[in-house]
Parts: C-alpha cells; sequence; structure tokens
C-alpha cells in the first residue's frame, strides 16, 4: 500500500508516500532524495524494502516536488528539519525503529540528522553521499553566485537561480568531524565511477565515522541503482540492523 502523507514542519507543509506492507509499523526508513530531484526518484528503494518487508517514507524537501516552499530558497537546515519531523511523524504513528538513507545531497542531509538525534535512528545508508559540501559547491563561482543568486556549475552541469545563503548554510554544516560523534550502524555505497561526487569523499568519510563500512560499487556512476548490488545491499543492511 502506498498512502500520500502530509508533515507539519513549523508554519509549511512537507509532503510524503508512506509505502506499508503488512499495516503492523514496525520498522520504517525514511528516504532523502537528490538535489534537484523528488521523492519519486527514491520508489525504486521504497518498492525493494516493502517487498523485503520494511516500510518507508519519501519526502520531498521544501521547494521540492509537492512539498511546500520555493526551491530557490532551499536550505540543507530546512531539509534537516523536514527529515527530523519526518522521524518524529513514524515515531507518533507507532514506529518504534527508524533507518535514515540519503542519497547524494540527502546523504548530507541524512549525517547533519544523524548527527543532531542519533539516539532516534537505529541505521543509516548513504547512497554516493555529498560529504564534502564545499569541495562540492565549491567549484562554482562563488562571487558571480552571490551578486546575482545564479549557481553556475560547470563540473556539475549547474546553471539555477539559487540563494546563495544556500552555500553559506551548507558551508556552515560541513566539516568530516563533525560527523564523528555519532556510532549508529552505517552503510556507505558509492560507485567507483562516480562522475558528480567523488569516491574520494567516501574514502575520507569512511576513516571518520565509527561502525561504518563502505561498499564500492564497480565500475557504478552517481545512478547508484541502475546496480542489483547497491540495492540488495542497502535492503541487507536494514534487515539486520532495523
Amino acid at each position: 500500500m502506498i498512502d500520500r502523507v502530509e508533515i507539519e514542519v513549523g508554519k509549511r507543509k512537507a509532503i510524503g508516500n508512506l509505502f506499508t506492507h503488512n499495516g503492523k509499523r514496525e520498522s520504517i526508513v525514511i528516504l532523502l532524495h537528490g538535489f534537484l530531484s523528488s521523492k519519486e526518484d527514491m520508489f525504486v528503494v521504497a518498492e525493494a524494502l516493502q517487498k523485503a518487508g520494511i516500510d518507508s517514507l519519501a519526502i520531498d524537501y521544501n521547494g521540492h516536488g509537492e512539498s511546500e516552499g520555493e526551491f530557490s530558497s532551499f536550505t540543507i537546515s530546512a531539509a534537516v528539519e523536514d527529515c527530523k519531523a519526518a522521524i518524529d511523524y513514524a515515531l507518533a504513528n507507532g514506529y518504534s525503529s527508524v533507518g535514515v538513507f540519503g542519497f547524494s545531497i540527502g546523504g548530507f542531509v541524512a549525517l547533519n540528522v544523524a548527527k543532531s538525534i542519533p539516539r532516534k535512528i537505529k541505521a543509516l545508508v548513504l547512497g554516493s553521499p555529498v560529504s564534502d559540501f564545499k569541495a562540492l559547491f565549491g567549484k562554482a563561482d562563488l562571487q558571480d553566485w552571490k551578486s546575482t543568486g545564479m549557481l553556475r556549475s560547470a563540473n556539475m552541469g549547474l546553471n539555477i537561480h539559487m540563494d546563495y545563503k544556500f552555500y553559506e548554510d551548507g558551508a556552515a554544516l560541513d566539516g568530516y568531524s563533525k560527523f564523528s560523534k555519532f556510532e549508529i550502524p552505517s552503510l556507505i555505497l558509492h560507485g567507483t565511477k562516480d562522475e558528480v561526487v567523488p569516491p574520494q569523499q567516501s574514502e575520507e568519510l569512511v576513516r571518520t565515522l565509527k561502525n561504518v563500512h563502505l561498499l564500492r560499487i564497480t565500475n557504478a556512476t552517481h545512478s547508484l541503482f541502475s546496480s542489483d548490488e547497491a540495492l540488495d545491499s542497502l535492503v541487507k543492511w536494514f534487515k539486520a540492523n532495523l
């Protein structure tokens, strides 16, 4: 079963899709999509979890998909609040065990959520995660971005209207050492041929986190779930740790 849910996040609403398998509401995974994406891109993960007997909740960040807000005003901090509200929604609706999966920029969101509320999360999976925000977005022309409000980045193929606050906010949350304090069982999945987020970011991240395993997906690009290995490993991790 798939249900549309509305989650209050302060004065705005985040929209999600809740995938359930038997109505018992035991374990659930919050699914966090990537940049310029939406919850629908997480449905392949939701369906795989559903078949394995695990519920999931895929949410749209503020300014993305169906959720309220302007995309140009999107920040990582606001996405962190979206995820935390989704976790609280799950706990308030009978779920006793919560995991989080974050893909790409969703991985950076998940890391900051885990740092903030580690006791509410039992298991974490990061897919092709951004873990060095400044290294990735700092390749843009920052002065031009600040003065024009346009994020232009050749390496990421971006030429979009985006408030410079997005960079300032993300940079303030950045830093491998900031993620070293939680000990949530964590799996990192990263393609060896990722052309968007360098695999070296996850190599460094695994040296920082405690209780973590890095699985390198041979020849996989940033389109991680074109590989059955990545999806199967994600499902096995949550089944073992939730």
